[in-house]
């Protein structure tokens, strides 16, 4: 059956590095730098050739999807009116998409802190852009990443430990309130001081 076979498709490079991207973010999320460059490949439908000709070997792809969730996550921090708005902002995105949390966790598992020190600058460096005085509150900051972070990775486990309602709009009104609460945490007075406070025992 001649006429049945599939047409291949005509591949440029911008549509094979979002298609690699998409895929390879998926992939990395999933299984950590466990997955191979050939499975990204496959689940982007893209010849193997042609990712390492547009986008170079494992690191490089892993490192370009980071760069460009940080992108990502920046530009949607930097249009916030206020620290707390771009923490509401922050927790949106975590809700929406949680890859890159789980990216994350994978890196932090497997040793390779070094790929996520300069993205995570990054994006600490957006919320205190949106106000300079925010430096201040860097420890109640770490504070909510911490907790959005936490959120993405394990929320169905603590939604059935907390016993609440599974249904979507139970979970929707919990959410809508961790974030205000989120967002006001950045606000409190007192928990981080303008000078960092000397080692332990000082």
């Amino acid at each position: 059956m001649h006429g049945s076979e599939p047409t291949p498709k005509a591949w440029g490079r911008d549509e094979v590095r979002r298609a690699v991207l998409r895929a390879a973010r998926s992939g990395f999320a999933a299984k950590g730098t466990s997955v191979t460059i050939r499975e990204i490949a496959c689940a982007a439908g893209v010849n193997l050739g042609l990712v390492h000709k547009h986008l170079g070997n494992k690191e490089d792809i892993l490192r370009a999807v980071l760069e460009r969730d940080t992108e990502i996550s920046t530009r949607t921090i930097e249009t916030g009116a206020s620290v707390p708005d771009a923490v509401r902002r922050l927790f949106d995105i975590g809700l929406a998409d949680p890859e890159y949390v789980r990216i994350s966790a994978w890196l932090l598992l497997e040793g390779r802190t070094d790929l996520l020190l300069g993205n995570q600058a990054e994006g600490m460096n957006a919320v205190r852009g949106v106000d300079p005085d925010s430096r201040k509150a860097d420890v109640r900051l770490m504070t909510v990443l911490a907790a959005i972070s936490g959120w993405s990775l394990f929320s169905e486990g603590i939604l059935a430990f907390a016993d609440a309602d599974a249904d979507a709009a139970s979970r929707g009104r919990v959410e809508a309130q961790m974030s205000e609460l989120l967002a006001a945490i950045v606000e409190l007075p007192g928990f981080a001081p303008e000078s960092s406070p000397g080692p332990r025992g000082s």
